[in-house]
C-alpha cells in the first residue's frame, strides 16, 4: 500500500475520539480542512439516512426508485469526503516541505520559490473539491426535504446546514493559501470559483431550511 492509500485508509478507519484528540492537539494536521471534510461526510450521511427512511416505505412508493439512486450518491459522496481528509493533509505536508527547502544559494532560493508556489496552488485543490462535493450534497438534501420521508425532514435540514458549514470551512483553506500565491491569473480564477461556491452553498442551505420549516 502506498503512502496516499495508507493515509486514506487511516482517515476512513480512525476512531472519532482519536481524530478529535489529534484535531485538538498542537499538531499542524489534521486541521480545519479535515474538520470541513468530516462535516461534509456527516452531511452526506444524513441525506443517506433520509433516503434509507424513504426507500420502500408506505406512502413513498412513487419515489422509492429515485431514493435508491439518491442513497447510492450520498454514500459515494460520504466516502469521497473521507478521502479528502488525506488529500488535504498531503497537500499541507507538501507546502511544509517547500517551506523547509534549502535557501543557501540564489539557485536554492529560486528552486524553493517554484516548489512553494506549486505546493500552495496544489493546497487549494482539496478544499475546493470539498466545496464541490458539498454542492452535490446540497442537491441531495434539497430533494430529501422536498420529497423524502416527512418524519426525517429535519435530518434533511441538518444535512444542508452541515454542507454549508463544510463549504465555508473548507474555503478558508483556499483563502489562506491564495494570500501567498503570486500568480494573479490563478488567484483571480480561484477567487471567482470560491465566491460562487460559498454564495451557492449559503443560498441552497437557506432554501432547504425553508422547505424543512414548511413541513414542521
Amino acid at each position: 500500500m502506498n503512502d496516499s492509500n495508507a493515509n486514506q485508509a487511516k482517515a476512513r478507519d480512525q476512531v472519532m475520539e482519536d481524530f478529535l484528540s489529534d484535531l485538538a492537539s498542537d499538531k499542524p494536521a489534521p486541521g480545519g480542512g479535515s474538520a470541513a471534510a468530516v462535516a461534509g461526510a456527516l452531511s452526506a450521511a444524513l441525506s443517506a439516512m433520509v433516503a434509507n427512511l424513504t426507500v420502500g416505505k408506505s406512502g413513498y412508493e412513487d419515489v422509492s426508485d429515485d431514493y435508491e439512486s439518491l442513497l447510492s450518491e450520498a454514500n459515494d459522496l460520504r466516502e469521497k469526503f473521507l478521502e479528502a481528509i488525506a488529500e488535504d493533509m498531503e497537500a499541507y505536508n507538501r507546502v511544509m516541505d517547500a517551506y523547509r527547502a534549502p535557501r543557501d544559494t540564489q539557485e536554492d532560493k529560486e528552486s524553493r520559490r517554484v516548489q512553494l508556489q506549486k505546493a500552495l496552488k496544489g493546497a487549494t485543490k482539496p478544499p475546493l473539491k470539498m466545496a464541490e462535493l458539498a454542492k452535490e450534497v446540497l442537491d441531495l438534501s434539497r430533494e430529501c426535504a422536498k420529497t423524502g420521508n416527512s418524519h426525517a425532514v429535519t435530518d434533511a435540514g441538518a444535512s444542508a446546514i452541515l454542507a454549508e458549514a463544510a463549504t465555508r470551512t473548507a474555503l478558508l483553506n483556499v483563502d489562506i493559501n491564495l494570500g501567498s500565491i503570486t500568480d494573479d491569473e490563478f488567484v483571480s480564477k480561484t477567487e471567482k470559483r470560491r465566491k460562487e461556491l460559498e454564495e451557492g452553498a449559503i443560498s441552497s442551505a437557506s432554501e432547504v431550511v425553508e422547505l424543512m420549516n414548511e413541513k414542521l
